[in-house]
């Protein structure tokens, strides 16, 4: 069974590194180089300069510092229900334009309901699309109800959107979490709506057990122990 919470945190983790708002990205030398050596996207082949040293070319999937400001600038405006989220305002880092401390169901919340709003009129229009679309994807299947008629279409969908991907960012993009999205509506055809085998359920109960372990131990700890007195 895909274990849907680690598999959504680290497609999003991953995709906001590419993006340059949360942690150090992937993009590095070494993927660049790896490109070149087998002979794929020119565009992003790195350069050497006479120095010695290796030039990176900007790329379409990295925002600018014009597009960081308006989609900061759009989560921290935006409102939500109470228990619908978090708070977004304590995950975001708006001066310095950079994602903190990002939880599960934080990154659950921005691939199927927060990024599809926040992405608009920024990036170009073939990373934009495909980005949207797989979010689109992935809120389509939390649904309670899926018309099993759908499901070809989805299946469909998915594929575009990594083949998409596959024309826009390295080879670094690509891991096992990506390769899983391909096997849920298999997954899902099986075992119903993801919903219903997801591991937020389980991941909270196992939280409320560790506080409670915790808090046993801190106060066994903090009570005085009992002196014993031997006789002579």
């Amino acid at each position: 069974m895909i274990d849907m919470i680690h598999l959504i945190k680290n497609l999003c983790v991953n995709l906001l590194r590419f993006m340059s708002v949360y942690g150090k990205s992937k993009d590095s030398l070494e993927a660049r180089q790896d490109l070149q050596r087998m002979k794929e996207q020119d565009n992003l082949h790195p350069e050497k300069t006479d120095d010695g040293c290796h030039y990176l070319s900007l790329t379409s999937y990295t925002l600018s510092k014009e597009e960081k400001e308006s989609k900061f600038e759009c989560l921290s405006s935006i409102k939500v229900p109470s228990g619908f989220s978090s708070n977004i305002k304590e995950i975001i880092n708006v001066p310095e334009k950079k994602f903190l401390n990002l939880k599960s169901h934080d990154c659950h919340m921005l691939m199927t309901q927060l990024l599809l709003v926040v992405l608009r009129e920024i990036l170009p229009p073939h990373v934009r699309l495909a980005t949207v679309k797989l979010c689109a994807f992935l809120n389509a299947i939390f649904q309670k109800a899926i018309n099993p008629e759908q499901l070809a279409t989805l299946q469909n969908d998915v594929v575009q959107c990594l083949v998409s991907f596959e024309l826009v960012f390295p080879l670094s993009f690509f891991d096992i979490m990506t390769h899983l999205l391909v096997h849920l509506i298999k997954e899902i055809r099986i075992l119903s709506s993801v919903f219903l085998h997801n591991m937020f359920l389980f991941e909270r109960f196992m939280g409320v057990l560790k506080n409670m372990s915790t808090s046993v131990f801190s106060q066994k700890e903090a009570s005085p122990r009992a002196t014993v007195q031997r006789r002579s």
